[in-house]
This record gives C-alpha cells, structure tokens and sequence, in this order.
C-alpha cells in the first residue's frame, strides 16, 4: 500500500506565513504593549515549530540519512527561544545570538535541496547566500549594537523571516 499524505500535511508550509505575519505584529507593537507583543508571538511561535515539522519532513525525504534534517532542527529549535527572548527583553545581542541558528536553517535547507536535484541550482545557491547573509548581519548587529528600526526590529530576523516566506511558498507550490 502506497503511503498518502493527509490534506492537512499538505499545507502545514503556510504556517510559515502565519509566523511571519503574528511575529512582525509583535516586533513592531512591542515598545507599546509587551503582554500583547508577548501573545502575538506565543502564537507566531507555534506556527513556527509546525513549519519547522514540515520543513523537515520534507527534507527526511530529499536526505534519508537526516543529516541536513536535524542541522534545520538544530538551528530552528535554537533560534525561536531567543528571538521570544530578544522580544521581551529587547536586547540585539539576543537576536544576534539566533542568528547561528537562523542561518542553520537557510544553509542546511538549500544545501538539501540542491543535493537533492529538488531546485534549481541557483535558486539554491541564493539561499545558501542568504543564509549567510543572516549570519553576517546577525554579526554585525552584535558588534555595533544595531536595529534596522525601533528597538526591537532587527535585520538578522527579518531576513530569516523573508526565507522563511519564500521557503513556504516554494513548499506549497512543489507538494
């Protein structure tokens, strides 16, 4: 019997959009009203983890042995507590802190998916630069104690957030 894929597996990758969406609504409202920026991003965290699970499942499938799975996981799990940290504390060294993490994703789902003839090589090659793009800004936000805008709006994160839209929608339109 051949395994078949629920219809709620399907489209757990827009849940990406879902974390994208609450955690901005959290970083731009957080100056104001840290308990509501602190709701927003509990939901925007559960989203998160759900794509995380689709991302890697797709992966498992693209690399049996789980390496680049469990780099994604690694980086993913270690990413989402510090950003809700940086959040509610504020603190850019915080959401430098993530950006390893952040960057472990991008990096170890390109490089999976190149490995895997499952995308373009230049659409994967972006998103290894991308990836370290995030690391390098995440870097730098450290060093010179930058945001992008605000207090709490910071490019390390945005850029993660900008992967993880395009990642979702690629996901969705290649089931």
């Amino acid at each position: 019997m051949m395994y078949r894929r629920g219809p709620v597996r399907v489209y757990l990758p827009a849940l990406g959009y879902a974390y994208v969406g609450l955690a901005l609504v959290a970083f731009a409202i957080v100056g104001d009203h840290m308990r509501a920026a602190g709701s927003f991003f509990v939901v925007a965290g559960f989203a998160y983890l759900w794509f995380l699970g689709s991302l890697r499942a797709r992966l498992i499938r693209y690399d049996p042995d789980g390496f680049f799975a469990s780099i994604v996981v690694l980086g993913g799990a270690s990413c989402l507590p510090l950003q809700m940290v940086a959040l509610v504390t504020q603190d850019v060294e915080l959401a430098a802190l993530g950006a390893p993490g952040a960057a472990s994703v991008v990096v170890g789902s390109s490089l999976a998916a190149m490995h895997a003839r499952k995308v373009p090589r230049v659409f994967g090659g972006m998103g290894v630069i991308g990836g370290l793009g995030v690391l390098g800004v995440g870097a730098g936000e450290a060093a010179a104690h930058w945001t992008l805008a605000g207090s709490a709006l910071w490019a390390s994160v945005l850029g993660f957030m900008i992967w993880v839209m395009t990642a979702a929608t690629w996901m969705l339109l290649n089931r």
